[in-house]
């Protein structure tokens, strides 16, 4: 005769409540585990970004500053201005004497675009700004044994001030600058060369974000000192000329954190 009844095997409340707990445990370990991983890498892809638009401004500006005009480089607050040096040769004539229609010069496979200037001996970054040093060019004859005759665009033109020790001469184009508006790196060009310096000129590209122009360099607490972000030194006997750039880039999401650029350019150029 069979059973009344038949055992059955199972879990107890107990034992499910237990397993519930456990599990509960594990998947919260789990998922603090997993958001401490994700929060890592948003620190480190953050600040890596910083990093990368901090090099990348360092290196834009000191690449361009390094061919500047000698003596052209001027400051005024947050604006950084220079002349781009386009090529430079050796002339064969005094440019002194007398009003001058061309220019004979040791070739140097120049290549003419319209607004191209010619600046012998620029000493005085007044006299480059006020065009006192800056001739025009025209297109210039082909090069012939060695040699190319330059054009002035108004000719004739009149002698320059100064004869340059060396007979060295530039083509230059139109001025560049550098200059931060609010928290962006903006880079200038196409603008009408003044002899006042224009904060900031017209046509800006946009080079950097998140550029900070106030600190707590004293420690008070307070973000409210003036970074100085351009620094001219000119040149002497014993030395080039010197632009520090002190660029300091901060994410407002991240904490306060900053990364700062201390760079030197020694601008190698002699008139």
């Amino acid at each position: 005769m069979s059973p009344w009844y038949t055992k059955q095997k199972g879990f107890t409340l107990i034992e499910l409540v237990a397993v519930i707990v456990l599990l509960g445990v594990v998947a919260l370990s789990t998922t603090q585990f997993i958001k401490q991983g994700v929060g890592i890498y948003a620190d480190t892809a953050r600040r890596d970004n910083l990093q990368q638009i901090g090099r990348f401004a360092v290196e834009r500006v000191s690449r361009e500053l390094r061919n500047a005009l000698p003596n052209s480089i001027r400051v005024n607050g947050n604006c950084l201005e220079f002349i781009p040096i386009k090529g430079a040769s050796t002339y064969l004539q005094s440019v002194t004497d007398a009003e001058l229609s061309t220019l004979d010069v040791v070739d140097f496979s120049y290549s003419y675009s319209n607004g191209d200037l010619l600046a012998v001996y620029p000493i005085d970054t007044l006299s480059i700004y006020n065009s006192f040093m800056l001739r025009p060019l025209a297109a210039p004859d082909a090069a012939s044994g060695g040699q190319q005759t330059l054009n002035f665009s108004s000719a004739p033109v009149s002698a320059f001030p100064n004869e340059s020790p060396t007979n060295r001469f530039f083509v230059v184009t139109e001025p560049v600058s550098f200059c931060v508006d609010g928290n962006n790196l903006n880079r200038h060009q196409g603008y009408t060369q003044t002899e006042a310096q224009s904060v900031p000129p017209a046509g800006g590209v946009l080079l950097a974000e998140n550029i900070q122009i106030l600190d707590d360099s004293d420690n008070d607490g307070l973000v409210d000192d003036v970074v100085e972000v351009f620094a001219y030194s000119p040149g002497t006997l014993q030395r080039a000329a010197i632009v520090h750039l002190d660029f300091r880039f901060s994410d407002a999401s991240a904490n306060d954190e900053w990364v700062r650029f201390s760079h030197a350019v020694s601008v190698r150029n002699a008139p």
